[in-house]
């Protein structure tokens, strides 16, 4: 990642960021500056989730699964989330937290460090993970 995140990149790794540290930051951008308007109190809900079927290539559905959606403005610029799970004061968090880094305020680069922390954990775990998984792939050889 790069100090040129997009609005996309911000949102998706501040919702899948860690909630005690996205919370601990959003404190921390509001004790600089706490004006804030609540565009959209936090609501949980629930989105429906497809994935496409490898073989086959097939879309379906899986079920569905709980967010929780808040939205702020805050210096000058909105900032959106939709959490997994039903966290409302993370997802307040995240898009307090998102408005940091598109206003390009003094905690912007922490709002960065956290996303790339954010990012490399989870490739990380992605990464050992297929490790694991790796000594229990099977190949077939062709027969000619």
């Amino acid at each position: 990642m790069t100090d040129s995140l997009t609005r996309a990149e911000i949102t998706s790794e501040l919702n899948m960021a860690d909630a005690t540290a996205v919370i601990a930051l959003s404190h921390a951008c509001l004790a600089d500056d706490a004006d804030v308007v609540i565009t959209r109190s936090p609501v949980v809900g629930t989105v429906v989730t497809q994935v496409r079927e490898p073989v086959a290539e097939e879309r379906f559905i899986l079920g569905d699964v709980l967010v929780t959606q808040a939205e702020v403005r805050r210096r000058g610029v909105d900032g959106w989330t939709m959490r997994m799970g039903a966290d409302r004061l993370a997802a307040l968090a995240a898009a307090i937290c998102a408005t940091e880094y598109l206003a390009d305020g003094p905690r912007s680069g922490e709002v960065v460090a956290l996303c790339e922390s954010t990012r490399t954990a989870r490739e990380t775990a992605r990464a050992t993970e297929w490790k694991r998984l790796s000594a229990s792939i099977v190949e077939f050889e062709e027969i000619p």
